[in-house]
């Protein structure tokens, strides 16, 4: 559909949901996803901001979180607002590299909407640099941490609850994997942990039904 074509260009700032928008109508209507829980890391901006908006305008209870508690506070607004019954967003505010945040994050999530349908790790660091660079492995330590760490520990966590609820796991991945770029390194080799992790997690979990993918 168009609105999942532009969605993706989000990253690159060509599209934004909101009430204006002229497919915002398209995408309330194609499907129902009322009384669904879902979790996108790193919603409060970029990628995160619009998957986060688009799953408030199907009719999810959803949460917002990132670093900032500013940059989270104006996107629940929005996505408030997109929400055909004006549900009001979970906020959390949370760095996912700090354990204690996490389990916080995951917590919270729980003890408001006590399930879990869909966890997004869309959460995630691009650094620049070469191989050869005198800060390579610590960069590399840094997307490890985010990417994938972060990902797998949050998915330790929703296990329990998406087996309840036949839920979904969607790790956001890049292009890179597939067309890989200089003074990229760091970035590529977490995209690519994380790509086999949902691979191996795909044959791990589908018997409990759940569904992981990468996108």
């Amino acid at each position: 559909m168009t609105f999942v074509l532009k969605l993706v260009q989000a990253n690159v700032n060509t599209f934004v949901l909101n009430e204006s928008n002229d497919i915002y109508q398209e995408v309330r209507d194609s499907r129902n996803f009322t009384g669904k829980v879902i979790l996108v890391t790193g919603s409060a901006s970029g990628i995160g901001e619009q998957i986060v908006k688009l799953y408030s305008a199907l009719g999810a209870s959803v949460v917002v979180t990132g670093r900032k508690a500013a940059d989270i506070a104006k996107v629940a607004k929005e996505v408030q607002q997109l929400s055909p019954k004006k549900l009001k967003p979970l906020e959390v505010t949370a760095d996912l590299t700090k354990d204690e945040d996490l389990q916080h994050l995951f917590n919270e999530t729980i003890k408001t909407y006590k399930g879990l349908d869909v966890l997004v790790n869309n959460a995630g660091l691009l650094i620049r640099g070469n191989a050869t660079d005198t800060d390579f492995l610590a960069n590399l330590d840094r997307n490890e941490d985010l990417d994938v760490r972060s990902s797998l520990k949050l998915i330790r966590l929703s296990v329990p609850y998406l087996a309840k609820t036949k839920g979904s796991i969607i790790s956001i991945s890049s292009t890179v994997t597939e067309h890989p770029q200089k003074a990229l390194l760091a970035y590529e080799l977490a995209k690519q942990s994380l790509e086999m992790a949902t691979k191996v997690l795909s044959l791990e979990l589908g018997p409990q039904g759940i569904r992981v993918n990468a996108v």
